[in-house]
């Protein structure tokens, strides 16, 4: 007979299994610095690990999946399958934290919930450096609880809090929330005076250590709309829609008038333990940022928080109906409308339609591909293509090339031609603030610069006549040969 704990493990593995299928395949639609990790491992595999110096260094979810360059190289599906095992990992972590407060029946509700609802789908698939957050904060909690069980000096659940912090801190500024709050703990509940000292200045150097190391967290937007991330809940992904209607105005401040209820009535319940505080200052910081990280986050606060306080109001009821039976019909629509929206994401990968920016970096991508074939089917060696690119990393994925940044705008047009010397093409967005300078600049250079295609998503150009070429190997010597046995040395 299988026990409960056997049971759980089976409904993830399938969980797994049916996630697995549902995900897009392809390297398109993956964050940038997402791929710009990936690009790292897979260039470590390769003994170069040269995409460090013209893309900068990536955060440390280049550790997960280094051991994916050696055994899958290339293969963007194995880095999703890593994420879906932290998703079921992180799953059981946050049951078995709302189950010891003997709340089992919330706990079992508030899992299930997460693990179907498309923002979940969503952070698997786009590698998104939300669910990396997530699994710190759920990890640190545990190590936190066993290390002070068998609170050993720099012991190896010493190390691995310290760890942890050193990944959360890469991911995303809300990752600061972990190592302060573990400091807090310390502070205010030591085990004893040299541990507390030891932690101090062990999280003071691993954070700053990622602090340098990804100083500013290139790729994150401050005080952006929050309701853009929320949308795929009632089948509205980002990219793939219009702009916001009044319908998803409405919703989303439906959803974040209750997160803010739950955040403020429930912030009892949720001090009581390092988790819980993460999650409430985590809520707190990641909506500054706005971004997909907050969605999660506050998803898990509205489930984990939420239903509790729902199944404690029900309780007060008389009858099924007023006290399991409307959270059970609850249960059903969130579910089914969930898996309704997981469907959708699939029939779009199923149909292979990507945002406007991957639109126009498959296009790149055909274009590049339109030279390879042409010089295989005269018998030459590829070209040599050298891509400047506002995604980089993305680009460098998808197409396979040479992909550097885009180079800063020039005081003048005839600069700015010298500074793309060796270049064949650009892709960029021209309306975006950052590149008006240079938007200026490839506008008034005339017949040097070609417009391939102008698309919503934003423009492909070439440099007019570039060097193709393959590279010109260097000169072979002619050396004499060896004397032979006898002959004198000259």
């Amino acid at each position: 007979m299988l026990g409960f704990r056997q049971w759980g493990m089976l409904a993830l593995l399938v969980w797994a299994v049916a996630t697995f299928l549902v995900l897009h395949r392809g390297p398109y639609g993956i964050e940038e610095e997402a791929a710009k990790a990936l690009l790292l491992d897979w260039s470590v595999a390769d003994h170069v690990a040269n995409s460090i110096v013209t893309l900068g260094v990536p955060d440390f979810r280049d550790l997960l999946w280094l051991p994916l360059g050696f055994l899958w190289p290339g293969q963007v599906m194995a880095a999703k399958g890593v994420m879906i095992a932290l998703a079921a990992l992180t799953a059981w972590g946050l049951y078995r934290w709302q189950s010891q407060e003997a709340q089992d029946e919330a706990a079992l509700l508030a899992t299930g919930l997460w693990l179907l609802t498309p923002l979940t789908l969503l952070q698997i698939d786009h590698l998104s450096p939300g669910l990396g957050i997530l699994a710190v904060f759920m990890g640190g909690y545990w190590l936190d609880r066993s290390y002070r069980q068998r609170p050993h000096a720099l012991g190896g659940l010493y190390f691995g809090q310290l760890g942890l912090t050193a990944f959360a801190v890469s991911l995303h500024p809300v990752g600061l929330v972990y190592p302060l709050l573990l400091a807090w703990e310390w502070h205010k509940n030591p085990v004893n005076s040299l541990q507390k000292k030891s932690f101090f200045i062990g999280l003071t150097i691993f954070s700053g250590i990622s602090i340098l190391l990804r100083w500013g967290w290139s790729g994150i937007i401050w005080f952006q709309n929050p309701l853009r991330d929320w949308t795929p809940l009632w089948r509205h992904f980002p990219g793939f829609e219009p702009e916001l209607t009044a319908v998803d105005w409405s919703v989303g401040i439906l959803i974040l008038l209750l997160l803010l209820w739950v955040w403020w009535q429930k912030r009892q319940m949720l001090w009581n333990t390092l988790l819980g505080r993460c999650l409430w200052w985590g809520v707190l910081v990641s909506a500054l940022n706005g971004d997909a990280t907050f969605a999660l986050l506050g998803m898990i606060t509205l489930l984990y928080a939420g239903i509790p306080a729902l199944l404690q109001w029900g309780a007060g009821k008389i009858g099924f109906l007023a006290q399991r039976g409307w959270v059970l019909l609850g249960v059903f629509l969130i579910s089914t409308l969930s898996m309704q929206d997981d469907r959708a994401w699939f029939e779009l990968g199923q149909m292979r339609q990507l945002t406007e920016q991957d639109q126009l970096i498959m296009t790149l991508t055909q274009t590049v591909d339109h030279y390879r074939t042409d010089a295989e089917s005269r018998h030459l060696p590829d070209p040599r293509l050298r891509v400047a690119s506002q995604w980089p990393a993305r680009t460098m994925l998808a197409c396979r090339c040479d992909a550097l940044p885009l180079p800063p705008a020039a005081k003048d047009p005839a600069a700015q031609l010298v500074m793309m010397k060796g270049l064949t093409h650009l892709i960029m967005a021209p309306k975006t603030p950052a590149n008006l300078g240079l938007t200026q600049n490839l506008s008034l250079l005339g017949n040097e610069v070609e417009t391939l295609s102008l698309q919503a998503g934003g423009v492909v150009l070439q440099i007019r006549t570039p060097n193709l070429a393959p590279a010109t190997p260097p000169p072979v010597i002619d050396e004499p040969p060896p004397p032979a046995p006898g002959d004198p040395i000259k």
